[in-house]
């Protein structure tokens, strides 16, 4: 019984391998074989098998969901693109899994909170942005947690 559902994995395997798109990316535009727009999603690799990012694509641009992953395969960022810009909310982790940052994009550009951690946790940044500008106060913490600057945009 292993035997012949290991068979039917590997042929399966084989039949998606062969059946498979190849999709590029030329002038910021993902396309298949024949040149056209693609949709759906895209996987990339880093050399070997581990898996480096995985995009939803719609006419040919980033749209939905992206995650980029470490070569160890842990994740390391979250985010969404909006026709192939930055849109909504960013979120990256350390290998360890600790949060580093949050960010947010509106239509490619720098819009809202952002904050920032250092490896062990504490906050060390918090700063905001309007349509691509620095605005508001923005803070800053020591490895302490302690206040050491405050400006305002």
């Amino acid at each position: 019984m292993k035997i012949k559902a290991t068979l039917l994995t590997v042929a399966l395997f084989i039949t998606i391998v062969s059946n498979a798109q190849q999709i590029t990316k030329k002038d910021g535009i993902y396309v298949n074989e024949d040149g056209q727009k693609y949709s759906g999603v895209y996987i990339s690799y880093y050399q070997g098998e581990a898996k480096e990012a995985v995009y939803s694509i719609k006419d040919g641009l980033e749209n939905g969901s992206v995650e980029f992953y470490y070569p160890t395969t842990e994740i390391m960022e979250q985010g969404s693109f909006k026709d192939g810009l930055k849109h909504g909310k960013w979120t990256r982790w350390s290998v360890k899994g600790n949060k580093l940052a949050e960010a947010n994009y509106s239509k490619g550009k720098k819009d809202g909170k952002w904050l920032i951690w250092d490896e062990l946790g504490v906050k060390r940044y918090e700063m905001y942005y309007t349509k691509g500008t620095k605005t508001g106060i923005w803070m800053m913490w020591d490895e302490k947690g302690q206040i050491s600057n405050k400006k305002e945009y």
